[in-house]
């Protein structure tokens, strides 16, 4: 008796047959359990964003072992709900448990993310961001079958809230200690007065602390989206209403008049129609010696250097689902795309005129890439 040829499919012609080691139950039962881990944690950010949306997080800071029926007493909330809430938390590790007692804890570390607005850590804004993704992912859908574009416009308003909240803590926090003090020769240019352009300001919170750090100089941002911009504006009127801080809508080619002696981009220039028309721009209003600075998220040059990085892995979703399609959405659909590495960010500057383009500092979550005209 002879044995048959096993059947190969078109695929096997061109990559080859499976190793057998790819389809082993040990290996399929691996690859099980991670996919389950990912569907967990997308789950759990929807109880992240419940949490942080009706005060819970906050509620728990600092006050102790609580009962389901304490916590809806403190935040007038359903206990029903508050108790299957608290577990879930439970089952996620974020809150501690205490079966005997009954009672749940946030522990002062998770509350230094979850909850204390000016902690160095605290970056509850993603929840909201991932569930803007899960809002438009019908649209995204159809992006996808059609011209690739899913205009800024269209996303939901947690999305720009959560945006905020998100990068409101780096630059809080990495503007004024690490980003600013590593391109040379600023800060010194800022103490005696100059002028900045915020190109793509969203709610302005990096021009107001530019503003109120350095009051010599003048700081103008600059974004196409006309209800954060609005958002800016109150933002200024609750600050204050800093003298030396304004705000315009206005695509990229409206920047201006200028001269300007320093133009920032906040994690910006990946999610403009034209990066390269934006940084050609900024060299046009910028005066002989300008500075010109973008800000983008921590990435790597090559793809596979990036394989298993939380922060990657979150970048590339987001960049497939907002920063892309968003970007194809507008005039020069370039697509930068939120990842990609900083020599790509590099040759735009010099492909721009830009001189002495580089990499001014590398945290671990962001790029700072500095050049002069």
């Amino acid at each position: 008796m002879t044995t048959a040829e096993p059947r190969l499919t078109a695929a096997d012609e061109v990559n080859g047959p499976v190793p057998a080691a790819e389809t082993s139950d040990a290996r399929v039962s691996e690859f099980l359990d991670r996919l389950l881990g990912d569907f967990a944690g997308a789950a759990s950010t929807v109880m992240t964003a419940l949490g942080d949306r009706l005060g819970l997080y906050r509620a728990m800071t600092g006050a102790g072992p609580l009962t389901a029926e304490n916590l809806a007493a403190r935040t007038g909330l359903q206990p029903r709900l508050v108790t299957e809430w608290l577990a879930a938390q439970t089952v996620s590790e974020y809150v501690a448990y205490d079966p005997a007692a009954g009672t749940y804890r946030l522990p002062d570390a998770h509350a230094a993310v979850l909850a204390e607005v000016e902690s160095p850590a605290y970056v509850i804004g993603a929840a909201d961001i991932i569930v803007g993704q899960y809002l438009t992912l019908s649209r995204l859908e159809e992006a996808f079958r059609a011209d690739g574009g899913l205009d800024y416009a269209s996303l939901p308003d947690c999305m720009f809230s959560g945006v905020e909240r998100f990068f409101r803590t780096a630059y809080v926090h990495e503007l004024t200690a690490t980003w600013f003090p590593a391109v040379p020769g600023l800060l010194e240019r800022l103490e005696r007065g100059v002028r900045v352009a915020d190109v793509g300001c969203g709610h302005g919170v990096a021009s107001l602390i530019i503003g109120r750090t350095w009051p010599a100089s003048t700081v103008t941002g600059f974004d196409r989206h006309e209800p954060s911009v609005a958002e800016a504006r109150a933002r200024a009127v609750e600050a204050g209403s800093p003298g030396n801080v304004a705000f315009h809508v206005a695509d990229v080619g409206e920047i201006g008049p200028g001269p300007f002696d320093v133009v920032v981009f906040f994690d910006s220039l990946h999610d403009m129609g034209d990066p390269p028309a934006a940084l050609r721009r900024a060299r046009e209003v910028l005066s002989d010696g300008g500075i010109v600075i973008a800000v983008e998220p921590w990435s790597t040059d090559r793809l596979e250097d990036g394989i298993g990085n939380p922060s990657v892995r979150i970048d590339y979703s987001a960049s497939t689902s907002i920063c892309t399609p968003g970007s194809l959405a507008q005039p020069g659909r370039y697509a930068l795309g939120t990842q990609g590495g900083p020599a790509k960010r590099i040759a735009l500057l010099t492909e721009a005129g830009f001189r002495d383009a580089s990499l001014a500092a590398d945290t671990g979550a962001n790029m700072v890439i500095t050049a002069t005209k």
